[in-house]
C-alpha cells in the first residue's frame, strides 16, 4: 500500500511539472503568432502557414488545461489570418500574448506543495475531451468521448486487449511539441501500459513501420512534415500489414482539416484535442480489439 500510495504521489507530481511546463510553453506560442501576424501584415505570405500551425499547437495545450479564452483567442487569429486582409489582426495577436503571459506567470507562482497535489488531467472548469470550441461545431462524423470513470491514479490502465503476439500493445505515436510527447509517454507507456514508440517526426514514423509492425499509430493532425491526410497516405503505400493498421488522428478539428475525413483510406479515426490520458488509453484499446475482430487472429 506504501508503494502505491508513493507511485501514486511519483506519478501526481509528474503530471502537475508537466502541466505547469506546458502553460509556461503557450507564451512562447503566442509570442511567435504575434510575430508572424506582423510579418503577413508587413506582406510576408509564409507567415500565414505559421499562424495556422502555431495556433493549432496552442489550441491544444490551452484545451488541455481548461484555458478556454486562449482556444477561443487562438482560433479567432487563425480563422481572420485566413483572409485578405486580415481585420485587426495585430490586435488580436497583442491580446492573445498578453493572455498567455498572465496564465504563464499565474502557472509559475504556483506554490510547490500546490503544484504537487494538482490532480492528473484538466482542473475543473475545463471543457472534456470531445467538446469543442464555442466558435466550432463538432460535425456528427467525430466520435464524442465521454469522460472516463474515476480511477486511482497512477496505476497502469492495463487494457485486456494484447498484441497479436501476446504481449502488450504495441503503438506508435508521434509530434513535434515536446511537452506533448512528454504527456504522450505518460500516456501510453505509464497509464496504459503499452509497448510504446513515440518519434518526433511523420518521416521517423514511416522508417518505424517500415522496421516492425504496430498495432495502432496514433498522428497528430499538424506534423512540420506532413498533414495526417499526406501521413496516412504515405503510410498506406507501405502494403502489408500497414496498409490496414488503426490510425488515429488527434486533432483539434479545424474546419479545413475536417475536410480530410472523407479522402482517408483504410481504418482511420478521428479523436478530439485536448485529451484525458485516461480515455485515449481506452479508445486506443478499443480499436485494436474492433480491428482484431474484424480481421481475425
Amino acid at each position: 500500500m506504501a508503494d502505491d500510495d508513493e507511485r501514486r504521489r511519483t506519478f501526481e507530481a509528474r503530471l502537475a511539472q508537466l502541466k505547469q511546463t506546458m502553460e509556461a510553453g503557450l507564451v512562447g506560442r503566442a509570442r511567435t503568432l504575434r510575430e508572424a501576424a506582423e510579418r503577413l501584415l508587413a506582406g510576408d505570405e509564409t507567415a500565414r502557414r505559421v499562424l495556422k500551425t502555431e495556433g493549432h499547437k496552442l489550441r491544444g495545450i490551452a484545451g488541455s488545461y481548461g484555458h478556454d479564452h486562449l482556444t477561443d483567442l487562438a482560433t479567432e487569429l487563425e480563422k481572420r489570418a485566413s483572409l485578405s486582409p486580415p481585420p485587426m489582426l495585430s490586435q488580436l495577436a497583442t491580446t492573445l500574448a498578453e493572455a498567455a503571459e498572465d496564465v504563464g506567470h499565474r502557472s509559475s507562482t504556483v506554490p510547490n506543495e500546490a503544484k504537487a497535489n494538482t490532480p492528473a488531467g484538466p482542473p475543473a472548469g475545463a471543457r472534456a475531451s470531445g467538446q469543442p470550441s464555442p466558435q466550432l461545431k463538432a460535425p456528427s462524423t467525430l466520435r464524442d468521448e465521454s469522460q472516463p470513470p474515476s480511477r486511482k491514479r497512477g496505476a497502469s490502465v492495463q487494457p485486456a486487449v494484447r498484441s497479436a503476439t501476446g504481449g502488450a500493445l504495441r503503438v506508435l505515436a508521434m509530434d513535434d511539441d515536446p511537452t506533448t510527447l512528454r504527456l504522450l509517454r505518460l500516456t501510453l507507456k505509464d497509464i496504459g501500459g503499452f509497448e510504446a514508440v513515440i518519434v518526433t517526426s511523420a518521416h521517423e514514423a514511416l522508417a518505424e513501420m517500415a522496421k516492425r509492425e504496430f498495432d495502432v499509430v496514433v498522428s497528430d493532425a499538424m506534423m512540420p512534415d506532413m498533414n495526417g491526410k499526406e501521413f496516412c497516405k504515405s503510410a498506406r503505400a507501405l502494403g502489408d500489414w500497414a496498409a490496414h493498421v488503426p490510425i488515429v488522428i488527434l486533432s483539434a478539428a479545424t474546419h479545413d482539416e475536417l475536410g480530410w475525413r472523407e479522402d482517408l483510406s483504410g481504418p482511420t479515426e478521428w479523436l478530439r484535442k485536448p485529451f484525458m490520458p485516461s480515455t485515449l488509453v481506452r479508445d486506443i484499446a478499443r480499436i485494436a480489439e474492433v480491428h482484431r475482430k474484424k480481421t481475425g487472429p
